[in-house]
């Protein structure tokens, strides 16, 4: 990718079905070490069967809790008593949040000076619940997956993460997604508690989840776009069209078939500045935590072929665009 965010710690976490959850973490060096924890169905695991590399991937014909936590700067493969914590979420308003100021078009990305050592992974999941109850504050998905347009620069917060997630699921003949109020609340719950750890429980569950560490919330673009999908969408070459592909390099393309799931509809996102620290990370690692929820979620067993499609073979999109 062109900016590289090199000590950004990244995570992609998205309930399938309730018997499946993935979760990753991704720290940019160069070493690649994978733990894979596989749970079978059921009641919430007491203990956790750890291997030590990812050799071989669950079946598709079974529904299992896949935990994927790694850390790599593998390249795809060649075919393709401080301050009290403040957060930034997206205001419903039409002016930027005064938290933070918008990305410049000028400028790349603030990047971390140091290398991350992820975390040792946990395997606790509990099967989430859905509410009937409507969003209290939603901006409507379209059902065209027309290219996003827009007659000003995005400058939001959320305008910025919902033109770069319809950017990617354009190329992919995706609906555009909308800003969803409650999953963006949600997210600032869980990003205020300063624990960089997937929460998918919180407010009912229900919804797919990718996580960040050490990225300014005026840089939401660049994790969207050269992180999520920059960095992966070439991981997933040769899988399009299968039903459930082969999950061995799942860590590594994991936040991009979210991003591009098609039947995926709305998004809400928040990042957190932790000036006490944020936990479950190395102390190199700037303390912003971004928490993005997705609804519905993405990633179910053996709905990838009609869900995440093949691109349109649209130029490359960079973090600054559209803004």
């Amino acid at each position: 990718m062109r900016y590289a965010l090199v000590a950004a710690a990244l995570a992609a976490g998205a309930l399938a079905i309730p018997y499946q959850k993935r979760d990753v973490v991704v720290d940019y060096d160069y070493v690649t070490v994978t733990d894979m924890v596989t749970v079978t169905a059921g009641a919430e695991p007491t203990s956790s069967s750890v291997a030590v590399a990812a050799d071989t991937a669950p079946s598709s014909s079974s529904s299992r809790h896949w935990g994927h936590h790694s850390w790599h700067s593998a390249s795809p493969p060649a075919s393709s008593a401080a301050p009290a914590p403040s957060s930034y979420q997206a205001s419903s308003s039409s002016a930027a949040p005064s938290t933070s100021e918008a990305p410049s078009s000028s400028a790349a990305p603030t990047t971390p000076s140091s290398t991350y050592v992820a975390p040792s992974p946990t395997s606790t999941y509990v099967a989430p619940t859905t509410t009937s109850e409507a969003p209290s504050s939603t901006w409507a998905a379209s059902s065209s997956s027309a290219a996003p347009t827009s007659s000003a620069p995005a400058t939001t917060y959320s305008d910025i993460v919902v033109l770069h997630h319809n950017l990617h699921r354009y190329n992919h003949s995706a609906p555009n997604i909308g800003w969803d109020g409650d999953l963006a609340s949600t997210a600032a719950s869980i990003a205020s508690n300063c624990i960089y750890a997937h929460n998918v429980t919180a407010s009912g569950g229900g919804y797919g989840q990718n996580i960040a560490a050490g990225v300014e919330a005026n840089n939401i673009s660049a994790i969207i776009t050269d992180l999520f999908y920059n960095g992966e969408v070439g991981w997933y070459d040769g899988l399009y069209g299968q039903a459930q592909p082969d999950m061995t390099n799942f860590e590594h393309w994991g936040h991009f078939s979210q991003i591009v799931w098609k039947s995926t509809t709305k998004v809400g996102c928040a990042t957190q500045y932790c000036p006490n620290g944020l936990a479950n990370v190395g102390s190199d690692v700037s303390p912003y935590f971004t928490v993005c929820n997705y609804g519905p979620p993405g990633n179910y067993a053996n709905e990838y072929g009609s869900n995440v499609l093949s691109g349109l073979q649209e130029p490359t999109v960079q973090w600054n665009q559209g803004l």
